[in-house]
């Protein structure tokens, strides 16, 4: 069982570099909620209002967890994912949505996205997600 108050939330690559969370949503107050929040549990985290932003960014190599917004103008999170991963990226990701239906969550499937979160969500489910996904809970 992980217990987030003995594990460490930054976990490393071989070369020691960071792993980042990346939050994703065109949300400004939920972006900077679940960053304020994740940064308090210990997790180095990176924030874009956008797919294509986060795109842009090079850091997205040494990502180790995308959490995306599936609704956002331009490039939804769905399509900034398969571009991630048309790049070779397969990063863990979680999916969150205000609207979810079958149709996401089949094409979230699709392209691996390891959990897709109906806001609002639980945050002790969000950080679980996580810490799996950093590798936290072997």
């Amino acid at each position: 069982m992980c217990n987030p108050q003995s594990a460490s939330m930054k976990p490393e690559f071989v070369d020691g570099s960071r792993r980042s969370v990346f939050v994703i949503d065109d949300d400004a107050s939920v972006r900077d909620s679940l960053g304020v929040l994740l940064r308090t549990l210990g997790f180095d985290v990176v924030t874009h209002e956008s797919g294509t932003e986060m795109l842009a960014d090079e850091r997205r190599h040494n990502a180790g967890c995308f959490i995306v917004d599936h609704h956002m103008p331009g490039m939804d999170g769905l399509e900034m994912l398969s571009v991630l991963g048309q790049q070779g990226i397969r990063t863990p990701a979680i999916l969150i949505t205000g609207r979810s239906d079958a149709s996401i969550a089949a094409r979230a499937v699709a392209i691996g996205v390891k959990a897709v979160l109906e806001k609002p969500f639980a945050i002790a489910r969000l950080v679980d997600l996580l810490q799996s996904s950093l590798g936290q809970c072997q």
